[in-house]
């Protein structure tokens, strides 16, 4: 194949290319300049914009003297010799009456001897070199030809004229002798003195333009990162709000924009502490599974809720009442809180979540609000668990000489209602439901230290191949027509449950729990 050919099939290639993907490569390159473009800092757009301004305003402020300059130097020039000529035209125009040729000799040698003045002459009507000195570019050896035409002076104005060629300009002007013309005068200035002063002066303004512009360059730098430096300081604090760090902004007082800008951060800043420290506040009172679905979606405000599977653990004290009637507030205050700090953590570290403190009583939510497959088998393992740590807390308050308590538990998993109850004005995330009842009144019939399953709770997924519940005579509850089937649980057969032993490591470390 030559080369012909070769440039054909290229040809038939690029011509037989699909214009789409012409078009998605050229926009997928524009893409990505202009994402490298807003990449760049802000420091470097502005000083990049102001350098550019700065070359523009210097570049037309240089064009526009240079042009001034020249205006200048070619009006002075024919202003100059407009001067020469007409002095010449006065001085001679009684020698050339007078036909006086020495004078006029003597008159235009004397004229010549400014530097400027290439050449001067003297032409009567006839056109006759009359007096002359120097050169005269262009014309020098046909003078006639100055006066072929009469109305070259009939208006009485001067001509100028300046060939390519030529360094010199070239006046003419009529000489009167009272209002009659009686010849000509003709003078040859040399432009290159005066062309040397002005190529001298452009060089000096493209010079100071050329610095100006450099200086304008170097100092848009520092003037812009001087002017982002607000910016920079908003980022800054801004990151720092991100991050919950406490950022202080000491611009308060400036009184432009920017000060107002500022004024508002630190407004907001407040703001936002203040919020984090009512989150902290409100997580100390729900849990922090409830407080993120309440505070992390506005729907969750209004009343009502979804129905979601789950298991529901009822924990309280055995003698409550005979305990409350013994001690004095503050010591069962003290009691409760002694046991229901681990109690929680433990709720936590089984993935549950604890819905409220009912007086002696405390409630575990486990597969609400956040969905959980093993959800009855996390509460069993809860309820092992609390029971583990009360014997240990029990231990320590009886080598302490202080009273002790024990614990019943009951267990229940179903389909439960989970969602807002109360008011609009004031307003509760609970589990409500059969489920719920049923968890709570066999509660109140385990013994103490014990645990009671029902059926719906020993049947799920997990829990029978973890441990065997002990089936015992079914019970009429309260309130239900059908009697229920609870089942025992005996904690010893966790001893070795990695769950439970971990979990009793993290919350009472360097202990050991009684089985």
């Amino acid at each position: 194949m030559d080369i012909r050919e070769k440039k054909a099939a290229s040809t038939n290639a690029v011509s037989q290319s699909r214009p789409g993907e012409t078009d998605g490569r050229l926009l997928a390159f524009l893409g990505s300049l202009s994402l490298k473009t807003n990449a760049l800092p802000l420091a470097i757009k502005w000083s990049l914009s102001i350098s550019a301004l700065i070359m523009l305003v210097m570049a037309a402020l240089g064009w526009f003297l240079i042009n001034q300059q020249k205006e200048s130097y070619h009006h002075q020039t024919e202003r100059l010799g407009e001067m020469i000529t007409e002095q010449l035209a006065r001085a001679a125009s009684e020698p050339l009456m007078a036909d006086d040729v020495l004078a006029l000799e003597v008159l235009v040698s004397q004229q010549k001897k400014n530097d400027l003045i290439m050449g001067m002459q003297v032409i009567d009507l006839d056109g006759m070199v009359l007096a002359s000195a120097g050169s005269l570019p262009g014309n020098g050896n046909n003078p006639a030809a100055f006066t072929t035409d009469e109305k070259i002076f009939s208006d009485e104005r001067q001509i100028a004229w300046s060939t390519p060629d030529s360094n010199a300009i070239s006046f003419i002007a009529p000489v009167y002798f009272q209002k009659t013309q009686a010849g000509s005068a003709l003078v040859s200035i040399d432009k290159r003195p005066l062309e040397k002063n002005l190529v001298r002066l452009i060089k000096v303004l493209i010079a100071i333009t050329l610095v100006l512009m450099m200086l304008g360059t170097a100092l848009a730098f520092p003037l812009a990162y001087r002017l982002c430096r607000p910016i920079h300081r908003l980022v800054e604090a801004g990151e720092a709000i991100h991050r919950g760090e406490a950022k202080p902004l000491r611009e308060n007082e400036r009184k432009d924009e920017i000060g107002k800008v500022f004024g508002s951060l630190n407004r907001m800043a407040t703001d936002l502490e203040r919020k984090r420290h009512i989150e902290k506040i409100l997580l100390r009172y729900i849990s922090p599974g409830i407080a993120q679905r309440v505070l992390g979606n506005a729907e969750n405000g209004r009343l009502g809720g979804d129905t979601t599977e789950g298991s529901v653990l009822f924990c309280d004290i055995v003698g409550y009442t005979e305990l409350s009637e013994e001690l004095s507030p503050k010591q069962v205050s003290d009691l409760l809180n002694d046991y229901f700090r681990y109690f929680a953590l433990a709720g936590s570290s089984c993935q549950g979540t604890i819905d409220q403190f009912i007086g002696d009583c405390i409630m575990i939510l486990f597969g609400v609000p956040e969905k959980d497959s093993d959800h009855a088998v996390h509460a069993v393992t809860c309820a092992v668990l609390i029971q583990m740590i009360a014997d240990q807390i029990n231990l320590e308050r009886q080598s302490r000489g202080q009273p002790t308590v024990q614990f019943r538990i009951g267990i229940n998993s179903g389909l439960m209602l989970a969602g807002n109850v109360g008011s609009e004005e004031r307003m509760q995330y609970t589990v409500v439901g059969d489920a719920v009842n049923v968890a709570s009144r066999i509660c109140a019939l385990s013994e103490p230290g014990g645990i009671l399953l029902t059926g719906e709770t020993a049947r799920q997924p997990g829990v029978e191949h973890m441990v065997k519940p002990t089936r015992m005579a079914p019970i009429n509850i309260r309130g239900k027509k059908k009697p229920v089937t609870p089942y025992g649980l005996d904690r010893r057969t966790f001893l070795d449950a990695p769950l439970v032993s971990q979990s009793l490591a993290r919350i009472l470390p360097g202990e050991q729990a009684m089985g």
